[in-house]
């Protein structure tokens, strides 16, 4: 044999030998670094799996993008392995522990109903990184995987992390060592590292749904409650009678088991959250807008068919839920694009909220041009007027009857009493139907604490009267949730301290939500707004907690998270009649109480609260923006004054206060000196002085 065969014949067998090797191998691995070595695995970096060469406690590894939440996509390149049908398999990740982190995994499961299955599969358990600095073995089971490369770029599955530094990526077919068999939540001793106490009372709630892991981190974290949103579509999609409790028979499962209690989110009426046979069905009646004429996809609070929908939703909810000792609380979803008591506004499509119709026509606007909105208007100023004549008379108009009488944009108004009465009656539906969901739930939960949740900032337009909200399921004792926070500690103030004096004057509770992402700063920042408010719960969104920065905030402030009476003795007047016929009026209040908090706290009256006794114990009263004064309020303001209490007012030039609508002139000469009402003050922030 020449050396050239011999030669040949040594590269066969090798390339048999190795062949056999990988196609029995069960175990791949790839280290990583600079040059990335191993067998059958790589790590490929780009799009949302961006990562590079890194050196970390003097060793080689790659780290993944610091900037974003990102990936790593692990792929699979040994052909053996490749096969769609279902495979049990392990993936093993060598990790730097640097700081607080939680790692997931995703991979391509496979599943007997291909509806349920997904490329991006969580895997069953999360592992939660503390900052031992330290390099640590995580493992993840990943069973039924379906290795086909269905991921981006052609990948298996992919680790979810930020900034994190990896040294070694592996996968074994065989249980590795160290791995605890059907552990579905983090360890012990990670969780020790993290534990944070407070004193019992308030609800600390965080949203939406939680994994076993999950779980165990947020009861670590001194959580009482975790958010899900059970909306009527998600549980009887197919047809009326047929119900699907499954999903949210495992979510009580994952919750019991780590001593938590659940919010049920219930909701109907946005698109997204009523089954399509009733979308499609004969009982449908959808918001219609007055600006354009269009349809939305989200149910109308005026449909009739609605209503016994809601009653058969929440009794069906509660017979499979309410003795089950898991719920804290029910929130309620009663309308608007996302469940809040508000009408439509928000994406000009709808976003994500389409994603059972497909997008819709949706944008802050009047949502009364339908017909039945238009009948519940004339009935409403029939039942206000009484006499046809008398209503020509307060709007200037000329209608032969009310059968002329239709909703219109407030802006074309014939005068500012119509605008007035449109935009209170916009909103006074909006609370009816509110009270009604509480009704309905309260029957069906006469021992479980509600919220009816609410949003915005009290534009008339939204449709939400906060004061009025919550004057109204007072009976029933309820309570609302806000959901309007963000990061800045003023800003959330003067949203949600309506709230908070409406609820307390009334005798039930407030809870406060953001409406979006929250910094490190704003978990502070609303930490210290709800105990300073007397709120009884603080909703949080759990990306707004988990990461590094926010959960430094989160563990060295929670222990101040207790319940308190605050004790207030300032309030500030929001003239929401003023808002009715002026809308700028309600951006420049805002601007106002923004502005005056830093000087003092305060709560925030209405005319509701005012004509209802909430300046009792109150030594001063702010009031501007209010070029409207309902009667009943500027009554119980002079009583008020004859007490002793103190007015500190302003009001913008050639614009006393109380000057439109109903004219408080002899008011304003009995509180204040003819100097003030004949030359008012020049319009200014407060904080700022007077030009």
């Amino acid at each position: 044999m020449t050396p050239d065969i011999a030669r040949l014949y040594l590269t066969a067998i090798l390339f048999l030998f190795a062949s056999n090797v990988i196609a029995d191998a069960t175990r791949l691995w790839v280290d990583l670094g600079q040059t990335n070595r191993g067998l059958g695995l790589s790590v490929p970096s780009g799009g949302d799996g961006v990562n590079g060469p890194a050196l970390v406690d003097d060793v080689e590894c790659r780290r993944m993008a610091a900037s974003r939440v990102g990936y790593m996509y692990v792929k699979i390149d040994d052909g053996a392995w490749r096969q769609p049908a279902p495979r049990d398999i392990y993936a093993t990740f060598e990790v730097f522990d640097e700081r607080f982190a939680l790692l997931r995994v995703q991979y391509d499961k496979a599943d007997e109903r291909p509806s349920l299955a997904s490329k991006y599969t969580a895997s069953p358990s999360t592992a939660l990184m503390t900052g031992s600095r330290k390099w640590r073995r995580i493992h993840f089971a990943l069973p039924a995987a379906r290795l086909a490369g269905g991921q981006n770029g052609g990948a298996d599955l992919r680790l979810s992390a930020t900034g994190a530094a990896i040294r070694r990526v592996e996968l074994s077919t065989a249980m590795p060592d160290g791995f605890v068999a059907n552990q579905e939540g983090v360890d012990d001793a990670a969780l020790a590292a993290i534990r944070v106490e407070r004193p019992p009372g308030m609800e600390y709630t965080l949203g939406n749904d939680a994994s076993p892991a999950e779980a165990s981190l947020y009861r670590a974290l001194s959580v009482t409650s975790v958010e899900s949103y059970v909306d009527w579509a998600g549980v009887e999609p197919d047809r009326e009678g047929q119900w699907d409790w499954s999903k949210w028979d495992e979510q009580v499962r994952v919750l019991r088991a780590a001593h938590l209690k659940w919010v049920p989110f219930l909701i109907a009426g946005p698109a997204y959250a009523t089954p399509l046979w009733f979308q499609q069905g004969p009982g449908s009646a959808c918001y219609r807008c007055l600006e354009h004429g269009q349809y939305s996809k989200v149910q109308s609070l005026f449909n009739p068919a609605l209503r016994p929908q809601i009653d058969r939703f929440i009794a069906a909810f509660a017979a499979r839920y309410r003795d089950s000792g898991i719920i804290e609380s029910v929130l309620l979803g009663v309308t608007g694009i996302y469940g809040e008591s508000i009408y439509p506004a928000g994406h000009d499509d709808g976003g994500w909220t389409g994603r059972l119709t497909g997008p819709y026509h949706n944008h802050m606007g009047w949502w009364a041009g339908d017909p039945l909105a238009t009948a519940s208007f004339r009935e409403a100023m029939r039942r206000r007027y009484g006499d046809i004549a008398k209503l020509n008379d307060a709007w200037r108009t000329r209608h032969p009857s009310f059968d002329g009488v239709s909703t219109f944009l407030p802006d074309k108004a014939p005068s500012e009493r119509a605008r007035s009465d449109m935009a209170e009656w916009y909103q006074g539906v909006m609370t009816e139907w509110s009270a009604f969901w509480v009704g309905i739930a309260r029957k069906h939960f006469p021992d479980t604490a509600i919220y009816l949740c609410t949003g915005g900032s009290g534009e008339p337009v939204l449709g939400a009267d906060f004061t009025a909200q919550a004057k109204a399921i007072a009976p029933h004792g309820a309570g609302i949730r806000i959901t309007n926070e963000g990061s800045d500690f003023a800003r959330n103030f003067t949203l949600v301290r309506e709230v908070a004096t409406a609820t307390r004057h009334y005798g039930t509770f407030a809870g406060f939500e953001p409406a979006s992402s929250v910094n490190s700063g704003g978990i502070v920042a609303r930490i210290y707004g709800a105990t300073a408010s007397g709120a009884r719960q603080l909703h949080e969104y759990a990306p707004n907690v988990l990461n590094p920065e926010a959960m430094g905030a989160v563990r060295a402030n929670i222990g101040h998270l207790v319940p308190r009476k605050p004790l207030i003795d300032v309030a500030m007047y929001a003239s929401r009649e003023s808002w009715a016929i002026a809308p700028k009026t309600t951006a420049r209040f805002h601007e106002h109480a923004a502005r005056l908090r830093d000087i003092v706290d305060f709560d925030i009256v209405t005319r509701l609260t005012t004509g209802d006794g909430a300046l009792a114990g109150k030594r001063c009263l702010i009031l501007v923006e209010s070029p409207a004064l309902e009667p009943r309020a500027a009554e119980a303001i002079e009583s008020w004054v004859k007490e002793g209490g103190i007015v500190i007012a302003s009001a913008r030039k050639d614009e006393p206060i109380g000057s439109r609508l109903d004219d408080s002139a002899a008011w304003r000469k009995r509180l204040f000196s003819e100097a003030t009402d004949n030359v008012p003050m020049e319009p200014h922030l407060v904080g700022e002085p007077p030009s």
